[in-house]
């Protein structure tokens, strides 16, 4: 399988503004609504990146980092959280839990979030 880029976010708007924005790359782009539906996913897929919410209802993207990092088919896998908490200890909590990189979306425009996650992808071929 190529690469893919997984987005765990479950605002729908949100979700549209990436899709249109990640569609018709070099890569399969996936969406996940909710924490469980972005596990699930990352399980069967193996994505190349994954790009995070953390504000979610049910399990938060906290939750969802901490069982990534834990499961060994899964912890290597690159995740780049995108969350409007901008605070000192939710950027210190997600690189503790193994985030690879934290942008706080009111902070980057699409096309800025776009360039960086392909950086990533690119980076990981």
């Amino acid at each position: 399988m190529g690469k893919i880029l997984l987005i765990i976010e479950d605002d729908p708007y949100v979700q549209r503004v990436y899709q249109r924005l990640f569609t018709g790359q070099d890569y399969t782009l996936e969406i996940a609504s909710s924490g469980q539906e972005g596990l699930d996913k990352a399980k069967k897929l193996k994505p190349t990146l994954i790009l995070l919410d953390i504000i979610m209802p049910g399990m938060d993207g906290f939750q969802v980092l901490g069982v990534l990092k834990k499961d060994f088919d899964l912890k290597d896998i690159p995740v780049v959280v995108l969350t409007n908490l901008g605070d000192d200890e939710s950027i210190k909590k997600a690189i503790s839990l193994g985030a690879d990189s934290f942008m706080v979306k009111a902070n980057f425009e699409p096309e800025a979030v776009k360039k960086k996650i392909e950086a990533y992808i690119k980076e990981e071929s």
